[in-house]
This record gives C-alpha cells, structure tokens and sequence, in this order.
C-alpha cells in the first residue's frame, strides 16, 4: 500500500511542468529550457525519498562523524584572540560605516553597501558552512564587551522568551531588504547598521552574552548554520561528518525556533517570489507598468509576512499529519521545533541559488571599492583599471553552469533535509513503521517547495 501511494504521488508531481525560461537575480532573463531540468531534479529528490524509505539505514549511515586527530587548545588563548579580531573587526566596521557617511552616494562605488550585500549577507553564510562560525570571532561586539568586562549582564533572559527578539529582528531586516525604498543607499544603510549595532551592544550590557546565543538573529542563523559544516571541532578534538551531522544531533528545539527558521526561509523564497509575474498579477499590478517599490509597499510588506505565517503553518500542519496517522498527535509541539532543522540545508540552497548570479557581478564591484573606496579616482593596491564584465550571460555554455549551479544548490539542499529530517525522527519515534509513515506528510512538502523553488529561478521577472 504504502509503495502504491509513492508511486501515485510521484506520477502526480510530473503532471503541470512546463517552464520556457530561466531567470536570475538583477532581472536577467537567461533563455535556457527547462522542461528537463526541473523535472530531472524533483526525480533526484523523490529518488532520495525513497531510498530513505526503503533503506531506512541510508540516513544512519550518513550521519556519522570520524575523529581525525586531536588538538590541544588553550581556552584562554582562544578567548584572547576572539577578543582581538573582534576589536579588529569593530574598527573595519567603523571605517565602512564613516566611508557610508562621507563617501560615493553610489551603491555601487561605496563600500559599505557592497560588503554588507554581498559580502556579509551573501558570501558569510557560505564561508560559515566552509569553515564553521568564524562569526563567533568576526562579531563586532563580543571584543568590546570583554574588554570592558561585560559578560553575565544583569538580567536574565526569560526562556520563554527564546528566539522570539530573533524573529522580530529577522523580519525587520527582511521588510528593510526587501520593502524599503533604498537599502543599498550607503547614508541611509550607514544609519540603520549602526543604530543596530547600538541596540545589540545595550542588549548585551543588560543581558549578557546570552542575547549573541538566545536574542541576536544573525548571531544565532550562523550558528545554527555552521553546523551543516563538514568539519568541526568539538572536546579539542577535530571531527569529519556528513554535512548536517551535528544537526541530528540536537534532542530538543522550542516551536519558537521553528518559527525563527520559517521565518528565514520565507524571507529568501519571497526574494525570488516578489519578482515574478505570478507575484505582480496576485497583486493586481500591471509589471509592464511597474513603478518601483514605492508603489507596492504595503503589498509586499503583506506578502512577506503572510509568506512566514503560512510557510510555518504548512510546515507545521505536515509535522502534525504525520504523527496524527501514527496517533502520536500529542507530541506535535515537542516535535516540530527539532525537525525545522531540516529547513536549514533548505534555506542555505535557495541562499546560494538566488544570488549567485548577483554575487558574481557584485563581486566584481567590491574589488575595484576596495581599491579606491571613495571613488574619487584612487588605486590604493595598485590594481590599475578594473572593468566590470557581465559578459558570461551571452554565453549559452555559462548560462547552462549557472541554471545547473542553482538548480544543483536547491535539489541538493532539499535532499540534505530529507535525510535529516528522517535521521531525526530516530530521536522519538522508535518503530521503523512509525518512521516511516510520519515522515510522508513531511516529504510531500519537502518535494512541493522544491519544486517551487525551481519554478521560482525558471519563471520571468518585471523588476
């Protein structure tokens, strides 16, 4: 029975496909097929399902980690020099942010907006994947706070309280990226980052460094992130494992985390959705007659809101099914926080897909700012002239890397979910029948997100 019904729905999936092109950040239209394409990398997903279903030691197997040596390190050393690359990145800090005041009104000539997009929001994330939470160094606020001996604060923070000032400051940040006027403009962003660096550095003084691991979003994203990471280091030992594995490892989550998590993926989803002519129709505007932001403020704020609502409720109502059928119900708020972790591979694929193409045009920028951040001229590095090229998007051949770059970053994020989310289930569900049947509801939204993600990057755009 159970086969019978896999095998329905893995017919239904294939019914409604048809995409004629492919699209990619900063509204180029990449013509490139891709009827095969998505198709081809739903199968991949459903081929995971299946072996996880069939195999159920598949997801076990994965998820185990191998020492590779040890190391002896000198806690007071690390905390000494986390301190000091902290102070050092709070003074590269001060100088994007005096270079924001003073410098190139040109987004694209200062700085400031070129670091925080693409450097801080889209490069970090991945380089935390690489190589841990170099965050927990790189945060400019962990050196002044020792310095000054700011540690416990003198308010703790309310456990029920957990997640909740990230989410707020999550979709501040969201409705700041994606809603307002002008984020990339470098006197206005200059204000906004550093008033939030204010707020957090107060924050700590009241609640210790307990608000860098409980209360400050970016701070807990990178965390949580870091542990997709293929190497870590762990009782001074270095470990290898699957990417992910540590994420299996955590025994309990509140439902405000899965909220936190929601909310982060929603945001990314919503990057690519807010662009479409789906999008535009939904809200009744013509994007042929497209006036920019200003006229669809309050039409995307709703949006993006109502997407983290509904992306947690879906989640959740899968979560719910899926225990419902083994009568295991009444666990549903113990569980949901635990499994949203599987929304993090997720959220990192959809991370790379949709600004790939930006990253490496923006790239280009950020080299020639580093050399004369004040666009006046100057060649600090002695680099000489530097020409911006967005040349690869004539290429049929680099167009086709680009699609199979994305694409492979989506299909490849929902197939790490999968497995995590069908290791994690081992943790409170002891039955393999009980396993299998809960993870069903889970693996049909697994399958429809991917599947709207890559409608998403194969669907035109009116920005």
């Amino acid at each position: 029975m159970l086969k019978q019904y896999l095998f329905f729905l893995y017919v239904i999936i294939f019914l409604p496909f048809k995409a004629n092109a492919h699209v990619s950040e900063r509204a180029l239209v990449l013509l490139l097929p891709t009827e095969i394409y998505i198709p081809a990398g739903i199968s991949v997903l459903i081929i995971t399902i299946l072996l996880t279903y069939f195999k159920p030691v598949l997801s076990n197997n994965f998820f185990k980690k191998k020492l590779l040596f040890s190391i002896d390190l000198n806690q007071k050393l690390i905390k000494s020099t986390q301190s000091i690359i902290s102070i050092i990145s709070l003074i590269f800090l001060f100088i994007l942010l005096y270079i924001g005041w003073t410098g190139s009104r040109d987004p694209l000539g200062n700085p400031l907006p070129l670091f925080i997009w693409t450097i801080w929001f889209v490069l970090f994330p991945v380089l935390i994947i690489i190589f841990g939470n170099i965050w927990k160094f790189l945060n400019p606020w962990i050196g002044i706070c020792r310095i000054l001996n700011i540690n416990s604060g003198f308010i703790n923070l309310n456990k029920n309280l957990n997640y909740i000032p990230a989410i707020f400051g999550f979709i501040c940040f969201a409705l700041f990226m994606l809603v307002y006027l002008a984020p990339n403009d470098p006197d206005i962003l200059a204000n906004v980052v550093f008033i939030y660096w204010m707020i957090s550095f107060l924050l700590i003084i009241i609640f210790g460094e307990t608000w860098l691991e409980k209360g400050e979003c970016f701070s807990l994203f990178f965390n949580y992130i870091s542990k997709i990471s293929l190497v870590w280091i762990e009782n001074n030992k270095v470990f290898i494992g699957f990417f992910g594995f540590r994420l299996t490892q955590i025994s309990f989550l509140p439902i405000t985390f899965a909220f936190f998590i929601s909310t982060i993926l929603a945001t990314l989803t919503f990057d690519g959705l807010n662009e479409t002519f789906w999008w535009f129709n939904f809200i009744n505007v013509n994007p042929l007659e497209f006036y920019g932001r200003s006229s669809v403020v309050l039409e995307n704020s709703l949006g993006l809101i109502g997407f983290v609502i509904l992306l947690f409720f879906f989640f959740s109502l899968m979560v719910f099914l899926g225990l419902l059928i083994i009568k295991k119900h009444n666990e549903t708020f113990k569980v949901i926080g635990i499994q949203s972790v599987s929304l993090l591979p997720i959220a990192m694929g959809y991370h790379i897909a949709h600004y790939l193409t930006s990253f490496i045009v923006d790239i280009q920028y950020v080299i020639t700012s580093l050399t004369d951040p004040f666009n006046n001229g100057s060649d600090i590095f002695g680099l000489g002239l530097i020409y911006q090229t967005t040349g690869f998007f004539n290429s049929i051949d680099s167009v086709n890397l680009i699609w199979i770059c994305q694409g492979s970053a989506i299909v490849i994020g929902h197939m790490l979910a999968v497995l995590i989310s069908h290791s994690i289930s081992h943790q409170y569900l002891h039955k393999k029948n009980f396993i299998l049947i809960s993870q069903i509801p889970i693996s049909i939204f697994m399958v429809c997100y991917t599947f709207l993600g890559l409608w998403i990057l194969s669907s035109p755009i009116a920005a």
